[in-house]
């Protein structure tokens, strides 16, 4: 097992679109293949930041270097129910960082007075099914791709 990691998690900006960017292209093929909420072109990046007012991207940082992010989206669209994403860097997978995004996206929502939860993963994502499955998350449906998992909130 690696050596986990307690990240310095903060709030993005607009501007750090160029480093998680990066953080994004600069993965293998195959380990970023299940992640694609939106396009990891900076300017895409950067609107989506730029966008978001109730919508919420944090980033997880050690040693300064920004290792992984994750957001809580679909408030802007008008849904009282937000979608939980992550991103890891490859090089810090299997360090507890998804499972402290998670904590973190849920302890915001329950403070926000957030009554549910909810996020898509690949089928064969196993690694990933473990961890929400672990946090309360359960299977409630599917669309064409992926499974949705939702978790009811204290809130």
């Amino acid at each position: 097992m690696k050596t986990p990691i307690d990240p310095e998690i903060t709030a993005l900006t607009p501007l750090e679109a160029g480093e998680i960017s990066r953080l994004l292209t600069a993965s293998r093929g195959g380990y970023v293949a299940h992640f694609h909420p939106f396009s990891f072109d900076e300017a895409n990046v950067q609107a989506q930041l730029e966008r978001a007012r109730r919508d919420r991207f944090w980033g997880m940082r050690s040693g300064g270097k920004l290792v992984g992010f994750f957001m809580l989206r679909g408030f802007d669209e008008g849904y009282e129910r937000p979608a939980f994403g992550v991103f890891i860097d490859e090089q810090f997978a299997g360090r507890g960082l998804a499972r402290r995004a998670l904590a973190a996206a849920t302890q915001w929502c329950e403070e926000k007075g957030i009554k549910e939860m909810m996020l898509t993963v690949y089928p064969e994502n196993a690694a990933a099914r473990r961890i929400y499955e672990e946090a309360g998350f359960a299977a409630t449906g599917h669309n064409a791709k992926n499974i949705i998992m939702t978790k009811r909130l204290r809130a």
